[in-house]
């Protein structure tokens, strides 16, 4: 303590201002207390307002989309009501798309058979007889037949002939007559053996895709296609199958 504070010390001062705190520290702290209080209260109804918008808000919005899904369905229903009425019209077009794509794999299979090797039959001679005929072609929704070995053409059917002529045979010539053909590939003479009716030939022809009939092209009318698909009934045609016959009569000119 310095000496002027010593000697004030010891002075009355009159008017001063009282330094004494004469309220008692609980009315302090119960002050404090009752403005936390307040103010923990206030949080309290910000919080419980905020939640309770946001509970109205999401009661709205379900609302809405409630309404909104309804309509949907609505209008769902208002269009399948329309849709059964053209059902038939949908069957039909499912059914024509079916044809259309059933035309367009038979058009690259089918072959009228009786009109395809009629012109093959005609170089043989009035002498020789068909013994045993086997054919093969490309079938729907399989794998194509391919070039069968070195040097040969594409084909899209192969014909197997046994030919039995009484004399001997003349292989040349036929090839020659079968090359001027136009659905004709390639062929060879798989064997010539000498039999007691004469001499028995086995053919192998390859056919190109001239010998296609082409009656299920989508550009062909639908007339010309009744006409050709009768023609082809009665001919017997065969599409992606294996067949063998047995001719008991001579072939002739002109008429095989």
């Amino acid at each position: 303590m310095s000496k002027r504070d010593k000697a004030d010390a010891g002075a009355l001062v009159y008017g001063g201002v009282p330094r004494a705190r004469l309220m008692p520290p609980e009315v302090a702290m119960r002050r404090k207390e009752s403005a936390r209080r307040r103010s923990l209260i206030a949080l309290t109804a910000l919080v419980a307002a905020v939640t309770v918008a946001g509970v109205v808000a999401s009661f709205l919005n379900a609302a809405a989309a409630d309404q909104r899904l309804a309509a949907e369905r609505l209008l769902t229903e208002q269009l399948l009501a329309q849709q059964l009425e053209f059902t038939e019209v949908t069957q039909v077009r499912s059914d024509l798309q079916i044809i259309a794509d059933l035309r367009t794999q038979l058009g690259t299979v089918d072959v009228l058979w009786l009109d395809a090797l009629a012109p093959y039959f005609r170089p043989l001679g009035s002498g020789a007889l068909v013994d045993g005929l086997t054919v093969i072609s490309d079938a729907p929704a399989q794998p194509a037949l391919g070039i069968s070995g070195p040097l040969r053409q594409p084909r899209v059917a192969t014909i197997s002939m046994t030919i039995v002529t009484p004399e001997e045979p003349t292989p040349w010539l036929w090839f020659r007559a079968w090359e001027q053909l136009p659905t004709f590939a390639d062929a060879s003479i798989d064997r010539i053996t000498l039999i007691d009716a004469g001499y028995e030939t086995v053919v192998t022809i390859n056919l190109n895709a001239e010998a296609l009939s082409g009656r299920f092209s989508p550009d062909a009318a639908t007339d010309g296609e009744s006409e050709e698909s009768t023609d082809g009934t009665d001919s017997g045609t065969g599409t992606g199958t294996e067949t063998e016959t047995e001719t008991g009569s001579e072939t002739e000119e002109g008429d095989q």
